[in-house]
């Protein structure tokens, strides 16, 4: 009985620093659009999730959003399964959104709240800012808490280029006595609409104390509500891809990513917006031209 106990409590270790590793591949960050993109839309930002990359770009969506994400088995590993649900009220006072998101398993858990607040400061200036509390629970060695900020900026050099940027735990928070476990990140780039129906971005990521990862994404709307992505990042090397269909109330998105060595994973995402029969940038550009 002593052995298979012994036994277990060593797999129950694998299988947490399994977990615990892989977690920085496995795009956990929320947002079928954003993963299908490789996380290249820091200066694109234009839906709820962007509370999660870059929020300043909430204050550009004067309409109500209503989110859920779930990502089932990263890597075949269903352990490494993560979801979230998120929601943007736009105000006379500027953009407010909250979030929730959740990564692991019984014995390995992370359970986030997230709180944003953006605002048009100058004319096509955008600033925004993101709380998040963050809570890490291990199985027979307690939990611990943090606070992180996230703050973003984007700026539109016209109605078609953008320019974004991020820092995400600019506190340097950390979790329990250990350093770098929730890592400082800078974000920056590029965004550019091609004729209102091709938006290409392009992004260079640095955490600190690892090399940069550099990004591009390309969206596509093929015929009006349906929409094509594809990706690529290097630090890891990936490429991704998916689809999104925007119709009246209703956005479904879908994205695949692989990892060279880790294989595919799939995500899904719904969106209710509450915002017109407009498509998401035709919405944009309409603020835009009338702020």
């Amino acid at each position: 009985m002593a052995q298979v106990k012994n036994m277990n409590f060593h797999k129950n270790i694998i299988i947490i620093l399994l977990v615990f590793c892989l977690k920085n591949y496995a795009q956990i960050k929320p947002g079928a659009k954003q993963i299908s993109l490789s996380h290249s839309d820091v200066a694109l930002a234009n839906d709820v999730y962007s509370l999660f990359n870059n929020p300043a770009g909430l204050s550009q969506q004067n309409w109500r959003e209503f989110s859920i994400y779930y990502s089932p088995s990263p890597f075949g590993l269903n352990k490494l399964a993560n979801s979230s649900a998120a929601y943007h009220e736009p105000t006379e006072f500027g953009s407010f959104a909250f979030a929730y998101s959740n990564y692991g398993f019984d014995l390995y858990k992370e359970n986030n709240i997230f709180v944003s607040y953006s605002n048009n400061v100058l004319s096509h200036f955008f600033f925004g800012a993101t709380i998040a509390y963050r809570n890490l629970s291990i199985k027979n060695y307690g939990s611990d808490n943090s606070l992180t900020i996230l703050l973003g900026g984007l700026v539109y050099l016209n109605n078609n280029l953008r320019i974004g940027f991020a820092i995400d735990n600019i506190t340097n928070s950390t979790v329990g006595k250990s350093d770098n476990q929730i890592p400082m990140i800078l974000n920056l780039g590029l965004s550019y609409t091609l004729l209102s129906k091709l938006v290409i971005n392009t992004a260079i990521e640095k955490e600190i104390e690892k090399n940069a990862s550099l990004r591009i994404g390309i969206d596509y709307e093929v015929i009006r509500y349906l929409n094509l992505r594809i990706g690529a990042m290097n630090e890891p090397s990936s490429f991704s891809a998916g689809i999104g269909i925007n119709y009246s109330i209703f956005e479904i998105d879908y994205a695949l990513f692989n990892h060279q060595d880790l294989g595919f994973t799939h995500q899904f995402g719904i969106t209710l917006q509450f915002g017109g029969d407009k498509t998401r940038n035709e919405r944009i550009q309409k603020y835009l031209s009338e702020n």
